[in-house]
């Protein structure tokens, strides 16, 4: 729990900073030069088509993480899948492993996380074991992301990335000769 309290402290933080952002960014538009004969009231065109490009961006943001969650979560399947029908993992395995890394960073990334590399607790020792928990860990990272709005940054969802990210890491180690 100690390990998590850093973490969430910084995704506190993070909201904080974003919400002041937020209303500096509002002040800002209220007080642009306005032309002359221009409303000055806060239903202007040109506020409601900001405000609506910054819901569907976001809602294109959230859109794609979902996206990248269930690609992670059907490579996890599958990667468990091959290594179990044979016993070893092909040139494209280690490809899907990559893919899924950069998949996991993509989703940290979009739901405000950071480079913060999680420690693994009950490190798999041989392959079948880490490429099991990597389809249960990328599951669980499709249903989180699946449940989780555009609107919350959730540290289970940075958390469990970080955990895919090192999970990965450690199972190339392992692949490696």
């Amino acid at each position: 729990m100690l390990k998590r309290l850093p973490v969430i402290f910084l995704m506190l933080c993070g909201v904080a900073i974003l919400s002041q952002a937020q209303a500096i960014t509002t002040d800002r538009l209220d007080n642009q030069p306005q032309r002359p004969g221009a409303p000055r009231d806060l239903d202007s065109p040109e506020r409601e088509m900001i405000s609506r490009a910054a819901i569907r961006h976001d809602e294109a943001v959230h859109r794609e993480n979902i996206e990248r969650a269930k690609e992670g979560s059907d490579l996890g399947a599958q990667l468990l899948d091959t290594f179990t029908r044979y016993q070893a993992l092909s040139r494209e395995d280690i490809k899907k492993l990559e893919r899924m890394e950069k998949l996991a960073r993509k989703i940290r990334g979009g739901v405000g996380g950071s480079n913060d590399d999680a420690e693994l607790e009950d490190t798999p020792r041989d392959l079948a074991a880490a490429l099991k928990r990597l389809a249960e860990l990328s599951e669980d990272l499709h249903k989180r992301v699946e449940k989780t709005t555009r609107h919350v940054v959730s540290a289970a969802v940075i958390e469990r990335s970080n955990e895919v990210i090192e999970l990965l890491r450690h199972i190339r180690t392992i692949t490696r000769p």
